[in-house]
C-alpha cells in the first residue's frame, strides 16, 4: 500500500509547516531547498506561452544606463509542452528528470526583412524535442532554512536547428553545479519564506569560444491560506564569454545565435493551488526588462499541473 503525502499543517502553526507545504510545491526546476521525503514520486505536465517581439543589442553598459538597446527584427513565438518526473529515493535525496517539446514560428512585422535566410524562419509553425534535463539534488540543511546542493546535466536529444529566430533551442551539452537556498520567515511575517536558487552552467564550447553561464532567480512567497502560495520571482543570467551579436565574422555568424553573450534581468510572478495530497496546479507570468544579446521576453505565461504519490511523513 502506498501511503499519500499528507495535506500541508496550517501553515501559521510553526515554520516546519510552512517547510512542507513548500517541499510539495511544482518548482520550475522540479527541485527546491527542502526536499520531499523519502519515496515520494511526482509527475508534472506544464505548459509555456513565449512571445519575444523584440531582440536586446550589444549595449556593454548594461545594466547601468539608459540608452535604447532594442531592435524589432520579426517576432517570435514559442510554444513549450514540458513532461517532467521527480523521485525521493530517500529524505536527503532527490532525482530529477524533464524532456521539452517545442513549437516555434517566426513573424515578419511591418515589412522587416529576415535577416536569417533558413527554412525555420519561414513564417509557418517548426515542431521537435529539444534536451534531455537531468538534475540530482541533495538535502544538506534542513530546518527552518534549508540548503540543496544539485548537479545536473542537459543533452539534446538528437541534431535539430539551432541557427535562426526560432531556433528551438541552443543543441549543445551543459553541466550544471547550483544549489538552492530558503528560509521560513514565519517568524518574522507569518506564513513566508525567500528562496534564491544559482547555478554554474558549463557549456559545450563552439568554435573554440567559451561561453559558460551564471543563472541566478530570487523568490518571495506567501501563503494566503495552506492550499494556496502567491510568489514573486526575479531572474538574472550573465554569460562568461560568449561573442556579440550580430556579428560581421562569416564564420561565427551561422553559430552566433548559440554563442551570443546572452545577459538578462526578468521579473514576475505566479501562484500555486494544492488541490488535494496528491494534486497541485500553477501558473506563473515571466516578462524581461533589461538584457543584452538576447531575445527580449515581451511575456512568459506557464500553466501546469503536478501529480505526486508516496512519501511517509
Amino acid at each position: 500500500m502506498i501511503a499519500s503525502r499528507p495535506r500541508c499543517p496550517r501553515a501559521r502553526r510553526a515554520g516546519s509547516a510552512l517547510v512542507l507545504c513548500i517541499a510539495f510545491l511544482p518548482m520550475a526546476a522540479q527541485g527546491q531547498a527542502w526536499l520531499p521525503p523519502k519515496g515520494t514520486f511526482s509527475y508534472s505536465l506544464d505548459y509555456s506561452d513565449i512571445l519575444n517581439k523584440k531582440h536586446f543589442t550589444n549595449n556593454t553598459c548594461f545594466p547601468t544606463c539608459n540608452q535604447p538597446n532594442e531592435v524589432d527584427v520579426g517576432h517570435t513565438d514559442n510554444q513549450i509542452l514540458t513532461l517532467s518526473a521527480s523521485y525521493s529515493p530517500t529524505d536527503r535525496i532527490s532525482v530529477n528528470a524533464s524532456l521539452p517539446y517545442v513549437r516555434t514560428r517566426h513573424r515578419d512585422t511591418d515589412g522587416l526583412p529576415d535577416s536569417h535566410d533558413t527554412e525555420i524562419d519561414d513564417g509557418s509553425w517548426h515542431s521537435t524535442i529539444t534536451d534531455l534535463q537531468f538534475t540530482v539534488n541533495y538535502q544538506l540543511v534542513t530546518g527552518a532554512f534549508g540548503l540543496a546542493p544539485y548537479l545536473g546535466a542537459v543533452i539534446p536529444t538528437h541534431d535539430y536547428t539551432t541557427f535562426g529566430h526560432s531556433a528551438p533551442g541552443r543543441g549543445l551539452n551543459e553541466i550544471w553545479v547550483g544549489a538552492y537556498a530558503a528560509m521560513s520567515l514565519n517568524e518574522w511575517v507569518p506564513r513566508t519564506y525567500v528562496q534564491l536558487r544559482g547555478n554554474y552552467a558549463f557549456v559545450e564550447e563552439v568554435k573554440d569560444i567559451s561561453h559558460d553561464r551564471i543563472n541566478a532567480v530570487l523568490e518571495m512567497g506567501y501563503f494566503p491560506t495552506p492550499a494556496w502560495n502567491v510568489r514573486l520571482m526575479v531572474s538574472r543570467q550573465w554569460t562568461q564569454g560568449g561573442i556579440d551579436v550580430p556579428t560581421s565574422d562569416p564564420e561565427l555568424f551561422p553559430v552566433h545565435d548559440i554563442l551570443a553573450a546572452e545577459e538578462f534581468l526578468a521579473v514576475g510572478g505566479g501562484a500555486s493551488w494544492i488541490v488535494n495530497e496528491r494534486v497541485s496546479v500553477y501558473a506563473f507570468y515571466m516578462q524581461a526588462i533589461e538584457g543584452t544579446n538576447a531575445h527580449k521576453v515581451d511575456h512568459r505565461v506557464t500553466t501546469g499541473v503536478s501529480y505526486g504519490v508516496g512519501g511517509h511523513h
